[in-house]
């Protein structure tokens, strides 16, 4: 079964500016009825299973829609409509184009272990996303899924999805409850965006961001628990063997020095592996996934000190960078030996961005 939607607007970045000037307090407000009568197409509950999703490369999304449909899958593709000139004179009007956004973001509702073995037997080169913050794949409750998806298909201008992961927005804040309205039950973080209240939300790790609840009641949630849960910074992790041996060139660092030897570290994988590449020991998809390696572990270890260490991790993220950098370059020699992988890499380094790519905008 097939649930879609349209929105408005695609990947929004949150400035600096924005986040240091947010309000913290609880908001006030009074009970919102809700509207006599629904403006888009309903979407219909499920109240039992839950939702992962992945990235597929946007040439992709619509054969892969029409396969899901035709296996009776349910999922929900979230879209963006963009406005273009109608003919090329840009004189007779304008056309909406409906599009993927975040480069085709695709939401399958069942067991994680089933439906990656449905992606293994159809599309063998896809993989579930992770939640950067747990290692594990990616799960949407659904009583979070369905407000996620009724908004996007009535109010798509309320949603705006945020560079940074849903993590970092859980340091020293309180998470809220909405307690009125047609939302009631929704949780995440009050934070003022471009001078707009908005509630961020976890959907499977990424953080969305709901505008329009000015008029609600919240209550606050379990806060100490909540809080022990999300703080966690390492979490436990199975490696198989070239992971693990990469791992080991990674450490918590607590002085200059130690920042130094990191960055050393880093570079020496990064140089290690093009050298690799080159004498043949490695092939260029293989260097891929062990660039890919690296910016998780860089967030594995470094990400939750982010806010609290100033620039003094900045020498890390820097030669993160670099390796985004030759991700890139990789992603583009694919394009001229083997389109598909490059298409498949190209919606990986999406999600890569997705999730860590706010660490390496300095």
């Amino acid at each position: 079964m097939k649930q879609d939607c349209t929105i408005s607007q695609s990947t929004a970045d949150e400035t600096k500016r924005s986040l240091s000037s947010e309000n913290k307090a609880f908001p006030e407000g009074t009970h919102v009825s809700e509207p006599d009568e629904q403006t888009g197409p309903v979407v219909e509950k499920y109240t039992h299973v839950s939702w992962s999703y992945l990235f597929v490369h946007h040439s992709k999304v619509m054969s892969f829609e029409e396969k899901l449909k035709n296996d009776g899958l349910t999922y929900f593709v979230h879209k963006t409509i963009k406005y273009l000139p109608r003919h090329r004179n840009k004189n007779g009007g304008v056309r909406e184009v409906e599009k993927p956004t975040v480069s085709g973001l695709v939401f399958i509702q069942g067991n994680p272990d089933d439906i990656q073995k449905y992606l293994d037997e159809k599309f063998p080169m896809h993989r579930l996303c992770k939640n950067c913050s747990t290692g594990k794949v990616a799960t949407i409750p659904c009583n979070q899924m369905e407000p996620f998806m009724r908004i996007a298909e009535t109010e798509p201008d309320r949603l705006r999805f945020l560079l940074r992961p849903f993590v970092y927005y859980s340091k020293n804040r309180t998470k809220l409850r909405i307690v009125t309205g047609e939302h009631a039950g929704l949780e995440g973080y009050v934070i003022r965006i471009a001078r707009d209240r908005k509630l961020v939300m976890d959907v499977g790790g990424m953080a969305v961001a709901i505008s329009g609840i000015h008029a609600e009641r919240f209550e606050e949630v379990n806060k100490n628990e909540a809080d022990k849960k999300e703080r966690t910074f390492y979490y436990h992790r199975n490696l198989h063997e070239r992971n693990a041996f990469i791992d080991r060139y990674f450490h918590r660092v607590k002085s200059i020095l130690e920042v130094a030897a990191q960055v050393e570290n880093i570079n020496i994988l990064r140089i290690q592996t093009l050298a690799d590449v080159h004498d043949r020991k490695l092939d260029l998809k293989d260097a891929f996934a062990t660039f890919c390696f690296i910016i998780e572990e860089i967030n594995y270890y470094y990400a939750p000190f982010v806010d609290t260490s100033g620039s003094y991790l900045n020498p890390i993220f820097q030669a993160g960078r670099t390796v985004m950098e030759e991700i890139e370059h990789a992603i583009a020699q694919f394009k001229t030996t083997d389109i598909e992988l490059h298409n498949r890499c190209e919606s990986e380094f999406e999600a890569l961005q997705a999730n860590y790519g706010y660490l390496f905008e300095f």
